[in-house]
């Protein structure tokens, strides 16, 4: 029955579980399709999930942007926007829209874990050669202490547009009209792994990344 992907557990790496994003959705239509296998799952920050699967301590992990590793098997599997996160009052809160132009002079705020690495990264990226390099403060907080402290008025941060799905209080989400390109997020692999478990799960995630492309044009 393991062989057949009937029965067995699959270990998953994560940066977040958002009620109502993609990665919600496709680990409750895994559960529900194969409800023989025991689902785990580790959150953490992309490289400790790729250290834990070379480790064979995971399975598979999905992080944000497109990874290409020599030794692991990689595959982008959906999209998010770009969004900017800002205290409801700030001034540009009631902008429909805003550019990275828009925030220079902001202070940002990224966490020590989840994305926050890549967070920090990309907000570097934006603003070299262009613009004077933020002040960027890291917290060892969760996304939630995090928004909260968006919320009064420590600065702003940058998220996946998933993030808008969780109810809160204080902060307004803006899209960045000069982000051309959606964040990819990836599933990474080890090719010695040859659980039937893991294969139905990646089969899954193409096919419902698929489905929410074509939806969208």
């Amino acid at each position: 029955m393991a062989a057949t992907g009937k029965c067995g557990r699959i270990r998953i790496g994560i940066h977040a579980l958002i009620p109502g994003s993609f990665l919600a959705e496709l680990i409750a239509q895994y559960r529900k399709t194969h409800p023989g296998i025991e689902v785990e799952m580790n959150e953490g920050t992309a490289r400790d999930a790729v250290i834990q699967l070379r480790a064979d301590r995971l399975d598979v992990v999905f992080v944000a942007g497109k990874l290409e590793l020599p030794d692991c098997h990689t595959r982008p599997i959906w999209t998010e926007p770009l969004v900017a996160v800002l205290p409801e009052q700030h001034r540009l809160a009631g902008q429909s829209a805003i550019t990275w132009a828009d925030l220079v002079g902001e202070t940002f705020l990224v966490r020590h874990g989840g994305t926050g690495p890549q967070v920090h990264d990309h907000i570097m990226l934006r603003f070299a050669g262009r613009w004077p390099a933020p002040p960027i403060l890291r917290f060892d907080v969760g996304r939630g202490m995090l928004l909260s402290m968006v919320g009064q008025g420590f600065g702003i941060t940058i998220v996946g547009a998933a993030t808008a799905l969780l109810p809160t209080t204080g902060i307004a989400f803006r899209s960045l009209s000069d982000e051309l390109e959606p964040v990819a997020f990836t599933a990474v692999w080890s090719p010695f792994n040859r659980s039937t478990a893991l294969h139905n799960l990646l089969s899954l995630a193409s096919e419902m990344g698929r489905s929410v492309r074509a939806d969208r044009f």
